[in-house]
């Protein structure tokens, strides 16, 4: 048996190798066919200007037919052979589409600026899930913003600055795209200035609960909340605090889950990230008043995916280094009463909810049990800790593949 599974092990070896060969050429072929099709187009261009000034009746129909066949081709190439649906906006168009959103600002078009950022938008939606972060590539690369053309934020800066609703909803949709992969979110943070971060944090505050592009702000920060050097422009804005807040007013208000869930998992990446630490660490206060108050909410009716965010955000706090914080706020115990008490849910008739509870659980073994209990001899016992690694990507599936937001309840 054990020679047999070697055997199967060089097969699967060799298969592997042959794979990645053939998958390079095919690359390699698929690239050679892009730079073809756009020799063709250039060439097609080329010949509609000769057709307007010939009476060749021949060349007029010639035009047509290659016209016909360049489109068949068309989506083979930029589909990689895959449905409709999943191709990704031309240049052309992507260009075409950066000129008109010039153009309308510069005339001061409202609706003009408003049908383009939901034109690049809708055309990301489209775009099939695996190539949604090249689609983000494009769009940086295209410098949608005039953001590295202009070495500046005075574009979207000033759109946004724009006193409209519906224009509001449909640029941060667009920047919600673009901020889905760490190279937006530098991108949107151009040589570590927050001015577009710190202009999304007041559009947020200024929304009402529950609005579209209230999520939109929320789903925006939260992306751009797995890169470290945006975190002091969160705490120099009591992002903290507000999420808090908003989670509290979700108790007696209604408050749309999507805000929660982002929101929440925002504040988690905010508490895990070093400077943060180190701010708490130099204010015991705040540190303790964060502690408790988060202590608290798990204790409430919240979403389930909000608990969890919540129950990292306290694991990160669980260190050595605020004891006597953990001391005070009775730290273990309260985690170990919400323990017995999450255990004791019924969950006998509903297979979702025994899931749910299974995954709390789980969490809070791994977070909340000591690295080793038989050697510690400190009061409060050094707990596990998720790693750097570990942000909370609410954004991306369980694949890796981006997912852009879309409600119902959007204005079309």
């Amino acid at each position: 048996m054990m020679k047999g599974e070697t055997a199967k092990t060089k097969r699967e070896a060799t298969l592997d190798k042959d794979f990645k060969a053939l998958n390079k050429k095919y690359n390699q072929v698929l690239q050679a066919a892009r730079q073809i099709f756009s020799v063709s187009v250039s060439c097609l261009q080329l010949l509609h200007n000769l057709k307007e000034t010939s009476k060749n009746e021949n060349l007029s129909e010639t035009f047509e037919n290659y016209k016909i066949q360049l489109g068949k081709y068309h989506k083979v190439i930029i589909n990689e052979g895959k449905p409709e649906g999943g191709e990704l906006i031309t240049e052309q168009v992507m260009q075409e589409h950066k000129t008109k959103l010039m153009n309308h600002y510069k005339e001061k078009n409202i609706d003009g600026i408003i049908e383009v950022l939901l034109s690049l938008r809708v055309n990301a939606l489209q775009i099939a899930p695996e190539l949604r972060k090249n689609l983000v590539y494009e769009l940086i690369r295209n410098d949608i913003f005039l953001i590295t053309e202009n070495d500046s934020f005075e574009f979207p800066l000033g759109i946004l600055e724009i006193n409209n609703s519906s224009l509001k909803h449909a640029i941060t949709s667009l920047v919600s795209v673009i901020a889905s992969t760490l190279k937006g979110v530098e991108y949107l943070s151009h040589k570590n200035k927050m001015q577009v971060i710190e202009k999304i944090i007041k559009v947020l505050k200024e929304q009402e609960n529950g609005s579209v592009t209230q999520r939109f702000c929320i789903a925006i920060l939260q992306k751009c909340s797995i890169k470290d050097t945006v975190i002091p422009t969160f705490l120099d804005h009591d992002m903290i605090y507000w999420t808090i807040n908003l989670i509290n007013k979700s108790l007696t208000q209604k408050i749309h889950v999507f805000c929660l869930d982002f929101a929440s998992a925002m504040l988690a990446n905010i508490i895990h990230t070093p400077s943060t630490l180190q701010l708490l660490e130099h204010n015991r206060q705040l540190a303790k008043q964060i502690m408790e108050s988060l202590l608290r909410l798990i204790k409430e009716n919240i979403p389930i995916s909000v608990l969890m965010h919540i129950l990292i955000a306290l694991s990160y706090l669980s260190r050595e280094s605020f004891h006597n914080e953990m001391r005070e706020c009775q730290f273990e115990d309260r985690i170990s009463a919400f323990v017995e008490q999450y255990s004791q849910i019924n969950t006998a008739e509903n297979e979702a909810v025994e899931i749910d509870k299974k995954t709390v659980l789980d969490l809070c073994a791994h977070m909340f049990h000591p690295k080793d209990a038989t050697t510690d001899n400190s009061e409060t016992m050094e707990l596990n800790e998720l790693k750097t690694e570990d942000r909370i990507r609410e954004y991306e599936n369980e694949q890796g593949e981006l997912i852009f937001e879309c409600f119902q309840d959007e204005v079309s």
